[in-house]
């Protein structure tokens, strides 16, 4: 998916035309549901997340400046819509914990859409899961979408050297658990 083809799709969405909707959501929806499902364990979560990306991106169009990438705008839109989501479910547990009615946590779960090729990628990918939040997205963003230091400190609207010292302790953490033979091996950007 490139700017050029969703250009005059753009226009059509912003004219009313529902079909045009359908297609951005068709070229974007396996890219979203990844990057979600990495950054927010409980599948159910992750389509209502998901859900508020895009009514928010129909709603926000017209005002969508085209100097940007649209998957940048977009995963600027899922950012915003993942931090709402914690918000609130720190909101939750913190009422929850109020009257001492913890539950427990589910395993993390994929979407049926990502498949993974191999085994190493499979445990690197298992490994990544299990990382901090925070050290979390800045990967995601780094291999998965190669977004360089400064796009990404902008998208998380965190300062550079913030992105470059969570991305080397993830790092760190994924060698330590991963092994670094294996590191090497297994690049994250096919993750």
């Amino acid at each position: 998916m490139n700017d050029q083809e969703l250009n005059p799709w753009i226009d059509r969405v912003i004219e009313g035309d529902q079909a045009a909707f359908d297609v951005i959501y068709d070229l974007t929806k396996k890219k979203v549901y990844a990057t979600a499902t990495m950054l927010i364990r409980n599948k159910e979560d992750v389509n209502d997340v998901v859900s508020e990306v895009y009514c928010q991106m129909f709603k926000s169009l017209p005002s969508f400046n085209r100097s940007r990438s649209f998957s940048y705008w977009l995963n600027g839109i899922l950012i915003n819509q993942i931090n709402n989501w914690r918000r609130q479910v720190w909101r939750r547990f913190r009422l929850s914990q109020k009257h001492d009615m913890l539950q427990e946590h589910r395993p993390p779960e994929l979407p049926d859409e990502f498949l993974i090729q191999s085994e190493g990628q499979q445990q690197l990918l298992g490994l990544i899961k299990k990382l901090p939040y925070k050290l979390r997205v800045v990967v995601l963003y780094k291999y998965y979408y190669e977004y360089s230091n400064d796009e990404i400190a902008e998208l998380l609207r965190i300062p550079v050297g913030t992105v470059k010292s969570r991305n080397s302790l993830a790092l760190k953490q994924i060698r330590q658990r991963f092994g670094t033979h294996l590191v090497q091996e297994v690049t994250l950007k096919n993750v």
